[in-house]
């Protein structure tokens, strides 16, 4: 089942929204007064988050375990791959990865604009 507030999105490709070839699902939420969109979606092999408040994808972050730990264990290594390396921009990273986790072991690739670094949208965001 999709989580809560996303939905499965038909696409030319994909009529009927059916699982194939990519799973796809997205939701937009008021977030502190600004319109924040959310995009899923699961690839053979990665899982792409998209988090924006502007339209735009932002910084870009490559997220999975750790290697050598072993199940259960919260590791993450993230990795940005385009745009500005932030400490908040890694705890989103890393809050995004275990959620992620605990429905797939495939690596996250999270896009992430988000316009204020307030402990109150990191919440409402997660």
């Amino acid at each position: 089942a999709d989580p809560p507030l996303l939905r499965t999105v038909p696409s030319p490709m994909n009529p009927g929204g059916a699982p194939f070839p990519v799973k796809t699902a997205q939701a937009q939420v008021d977030i502190c007064g600004k319109p924040t969109q959310f995009h899923v979606s699961v690839f053979a092999d990665k899982v792409l988050v998209i988090i924006t408040q502007n339209g735009k994808p932002g910084t870009v972050m490559q997220t999975q375990k750790a290697k050598g730990m072993g199940t259960g264990n919260r590791s993450f290594e993230t990795k940005v791959l385009i745009g500005k390396r932030d400490d908040w921009m890694l705890v989103y990273a890393k809050r995004v990865a275990e959620l992620v986790a605990q429905r797939t072991d495939k690596m996250l690739l999270l896009t992430l604009c988000v316009l204020d670094e307030s402990p109150e949208v990191f919440k409402a965001v997660m």
